[in-house]
């Protein structure tokens, strides 16, 4: 029987989490084998408050309340609302198709996408303050429809959505022509809105500079414009670009001892532990080219930060990090670090119980030795993409003007 994750009448944020969850089991760069997501994403949240890897340009984040605003002048009943909306945000995707969109939500599975826009941007929308924040995707039209005048009777009842957000094109959806492309007014005013909501923010930064990030690099903490940045901005980046390191050595190290362990196990002949060493010895290479930044990370300062944001993360998970950090300074090479090896073994037994691979034989049979082991990189390639989004939009009027 398949595995199955469901959830039922969860909050946006619980939603929100699964989803990206479920996106991220399927990809193999991010999976989280050490049950280690929870320090991942306190720094994704502190240098990109609002986004998400679910996210796919800028202009979903007017997109989706105008889909609910438009609609909302043909009803007062809120199923009737809900369902219209929901039917606005699929009109997109075929009008998405007839302008010759690339890469937006929906393009491989039409109108019959099971994720619409609205799931994947509502704690965007929530935290930039588009939509107030005690509205639930679930009852956003309840609260649309409580005794409150439609739009154009009045301007006095009270806001759900940002009463200062742009005006949506006449005959929307089907009449948009700008696709997932920006205007000046438009780009504005969501850049406004991330510098209010998210104040001191790697996000704010990278939103009001006058630089774009260079599509060249792959990870935040290599680009010129984030690099700029200082004060605690600078401090989560310094967090990232050695968390994120630690992170890839600890998971290609349980990779490579998951080689061993299936050779023993089915393969005694056959050379399978090459593969995986060759992922850690340029990992290696990696170590020593960063020495400087793993000397004087502190830990414990990080940790205290982390905690203090999220509590949910315990002092297993703490204490596995401080091992870590402790094995990556070490001169040794990782493989031969007897005590990390035997910590990130015991890791994964903790994290998947009776499903560990070095414990359930169905479980290790399945395991295929990876070609690559990517670093974490916290958002960065749907963050770019955002404000990429925001900067072409903001030199809009510099082009007609020109």
């Amino acid at each position: 029987m398949p595995s199955l994750i469901s959830w039922l009448d969860a909050s946006t944020e619980e939603n929100a989490r699964m989803r990206e969850l479920v996106k991220l089991l399927g990809s193999p760069e991010t999976t989280d084998d050490l049950g280690l997501g929870q320090l991942r994403d306190v720094i994704s949240n502190s240098l990109f408050p609002g986004t998400s890897v679910l996210h796919a340009g800028a202009r979903y984040m007017l997109l989706v309340p105008w889909s609910y605003l438009t609609e909302h002048r043909g009803t007062k009943n809120p199923e009737e609302l809900r369902k219209r909306s929901e039917e606005s945000e699929r009109r997109l995707i075929g009008r998405f198709k007839e302008l010759g969109v690339e890469s937006y939500i929906g393009s491989e599975a039409g109108r019959n996408v099971k994720q619409l826009p609205s799931a994947a941007y509502w704690s965007a929308l929530r935290r930039f303050g588009i939509v107030s924040p005690e509205a639930e995707r679930s009852s956003v039209a309840q609260l649309m429809c409580m005794n409150a005048p439609i739009p154009e009777d009045g301007d006095d009842s009270p806001h759900v959505w940002n009463p200062s957000i742009p005006t949506p094109p006449s005959g929307f959806p089907q009449s948009d022509e700008r696709g997932l492309t920006l205007s000046h007014e438009e780009a504005s005013w969501l850049r406004d809105r991330m510098m209010i909501a998210c104040p001191g923010s790697m996000l704010a930064h990278l939103v009001g500079s006058d630089a774009s990030p260079d599509p060249r690099y792959w990870a935040p903490w290599l680009d010129p414009v984030c690099q700029t940045v200082g004060d605690e901005p600078g401090q989560w980046l310094r967090d990232a670009e050695v968390f994120s390191l630690i992170h890839n050595g600890a998971t290609i190290l349980y990779q490579r001892l998951l080689s061993e362990h299936s050779r023993a196990a089915f393969s005694p002949e056959e050379d399978i532990v090459g593969q995986t060493q060759r992922l850690l010895d340029s990992w290696e290479d990696e170590r020593d080219a960063k020495r400087g930044i793993l000397g004087t990370w502190d830990v414990d300062d990080y940790l205290a930060r982390a905690t203090s944001l999220n509590r949910g993360i315990n002092s297993s998970t703490a204490g596995f990090v401080r091992s870590a950090i402790e094995a990556v300074r070490n001169q040794a090479r990782m493989i031969d670090n007897e005590d990390f090896c035997d910590r990130v073994m015991t890791r994964e037994r903790l994290m998947k119980k009776s499903n560990s691979r070095f414990h359930n034989e169905r479980r290790l049979r399945a395991w295929q030795p990876p070609t690559s082991v990517t670093a974490l990189n916290f958002r960065w390639f749907q963050v770019r993409r955002t404000v990429l989004d925001i900067h072409a939009g903001l030199a809009m009027e510099a082009s007609v003007n020109a």
